[in-house]
């Protein structure tokens, strides 16, 4: 047993990894969903059609004013080569000084860089035209653009560990597990009145096993869902026996509890 609580640090250690690999993956994503706007963003400029059509906008613009940009032809999202962004995108404009901070305050999944283009139509020396794109891909969209097989792979391979761990637990308990004889359950130990009505049932009962219903219905005959109770009973009980006997109290498929006697190995363990 003691093993496999040093054993159980393999797959905390690999989910970490995916965990990490996974959200540094999905942040990569976002970048290279970044770079692509910038980069679609700076042919937008470039383009004679639609520098004419920034000169035009300026004509509606003031100072610190931030201009949804419409773009009719569509040109902007037709330079985007990841297709999430096409449907999401929008650039936006504004009046800005060089050395002043960024205007832009619209939040988003996915922003570009900021780009200034200077215009001799401006109103005031030293004042460009900033433009910015925008773009609001779906958590999916960006998870799907990010590369999460690897991480996928390792937390689906920590949670196998772990379900075999916890199979391979249970097997070992049982098998340590000593089946008890009536005469093997102590006389002198003290227990409380429901805890002495529990143990007489158990040496009662065939091979000392009882479903969690008989011990429901003899304990709490009264009481609503008592299951909750009797978990916590058990847990008090089980230290009890621990303290005062080598008996012990173990659960079977979920469903019974059997009293037995720990074995000598199990202690050592």
């Amino acid at each position: 047993m003691k093993g496999l609580r040093y054993l159980i640090i393999c797959p905390i250690v690999l989910l970490l990894a995916s965990v990490t690999m996974g959200i540094h993956n999905y942040q990569s994503a976002k970048e290279a969903m970044r770079q692509d706007l910038t980069r679609a963003l700076r042919q937008f400029v470039m383009d004679e059609s639609q520098q004419r059509l920034l000169t035009h906008s300026m004509a509606t613009l003031h100072e610190d004013m931030v201009l949804t940009l419409n773009d009719p032809d569509q040109y902007f999202c037709a330079q985007l080569t990841i297709p999430s962004l096409k449907d999401t995108s929008h650039v936006a404009l504004c009046l800005m000084e060089r050395n002043r901070e960024e205007a832009f305050r619209e939040e988003a999944q996915v922003c570009s860089d900021t780009l200034l283009w200077h215009s001799t139509s401006a109103d005031a020396a030293g004042v460009f035209i900033a433009l910015k794109a925008y773009a609001n891909p779906t958590f999916c969209s960006i998870l799907s653009h990010s590369s999460q097989r690897l991480p996928f792979a390792g937390a689906l391979i920590c949670l196998l560990m772990l379900s075999a761990m916890a199979m391979k637990r249970r097997g070992a308990e049982a098998e340590t597990a000593v089946p008890v004889c009536s005469s093997d359950i102590p006389s002198g130990i003290h227990l409380t009145p429901m805890q002495e009505q529990l143990m007489e049932m158990f040496a009662s009962a065939p091979h000392h096993t009882l479903t969690k219903e008989t011990i429901c219905e003899a304990l709490w005959p009264k009481k609503d869902h008592p299951e909750d109770t009797l978990y916590t009973f058990i847990c008090r009980m089980k230290a009890s026996l621990k303290r005062q006997s080598d008996m012990d109290i173990i659960n079977k498929r979920g469903k019974e509890y059997q009293l037995t006697k720990r074995a000598q190995q199990a202690e050592d363990q």
